[in-house]
């Protein structure tokens, strides 16, 4: 168990995707779940998502658990994050962890007292911030960045998480584990893309060689648009500053929660982080990963 500042070295993040109201099923019967119409038949992988974090956890004593993700929901002032931490709660951890270990202060939105190695980011709006904010909790908890990661979401963004945001915010993606987990009944093309570099969607690599035949050609394009339509705004764009990711964030901020990386200026300038402010008071990193803290290891 982790017991001190200096003895986390690894953050495990588990991407919220829903909320979880709670109920006598513990997530188990999708009536219990916020969720939106195009992911009905999802919440049984959101579960798994959440195993797969706290199996994570088990294995590493160094490792804390930060489930993210805000309140996206107009309906509810529960945090996608807090809801997961609840799930996780109310089903004795799915035996992973102690569930009657050392607890964390009670909190009126989490009925069960939390585990002292679990982290709740409520700000996070967007994968990428789910990374970012989640190392930053990370970091305000234990005064050090973390040395390694683990992701867990849709096997399918892999490439958007791993190579475009920890690239884009300069963590060194050889120390990045990613546990992919899809939901069922995907198109092809989105099953294709967690396999995918995400350089293959530059248009520099949009073409066939002239050895594939034309049913080939024509396949390898088909996913190339599909893949591009997924990620593309964020190879245009790797920390969604732009009005259309910008946007995104704002449609899933019903509850108007900061955006904010720090509370004060003396956090911020503690964290050795550059950033900048966007028009809506987003918080945003400085555009270049150069001297980024945490790659001064």
């Amino acid at each position: 168990m982790v017991d001190g500042a200096t003895e986390a070295n690894h953050l495990i993040i588990v991407c919220g995707h829903g909320i979880w109201q709670g109920g006598p099923q513990h997530g188990h019967n999708e009536a219990e779940w916020l969720i939106e119409s195009y992911k009905r038949g999802e919440t049984s992988t959101f579960i798994e998502h959440i195993k797969a974090g706290l199996k994570a956890l088990a294995q590493d004593s160094r490792a804390v658990l930060a489930f993210s993700g805000g309140p996206t929901w107009k309906e509810t002032r529960l945090s996608e994050a807090r809801s997961y931490a609840n799930l996780a709660a109310a089903n004795d951890y799915f035996g992973c962890i102690p569930p009657t270990g050392e607890t964390a202060e009670a909190h009126p939105l989490s009925p069960i007292p939390l585990s002292t190695r679990i982290i709740v980011e409520e700000q996070a709006l967007d994968s990428y911030y789910n990374v970012l904010f989640a190392i930053i909790a990370f970091w305000r908890k234990f005064q050090t960045w973390p040395e390694k990661l683990t992701v867990v979401s849709h096997a399918f963004k892999k490439a958007r998480i791993v190579e475009a945001h920890c690239s884009a915010i300069g963590f060194p993606i050889e120390h990045v584990n990613y546990i992919g987990i899809n939901p069922p009944n995907l198109p092809p093309w989105l099953l294709a893309a967690q396999d995918l570099p995400i350089s293959a969607v530059l248009p520099d690599n949009n073409t066939t060689t002239g050895t594939d035949d034309e049913k080939s050609k024509e396949e390898k394009a088909n996913m190339m648009r599909g893949v591009a339509e997924v990620i593309g705004q964020w190879i245009e764009d790797p920390h969604g500053t732009g009005d259309a990711l910008a946007g995104k964030r704002k449609a899933r901020n019903p509850w108007g929660v900061s955006q904010k990386l720090f509370s004060s200026d003396d956090e911020r300038a503690r964290s050795g982080l550059g950033t900048v402010f966007l028009i809506d008071g987003t918080e945003a990193l400085a555009s270049t990963p150069t001297g980024i803290a945490w790659t001064k290891r």
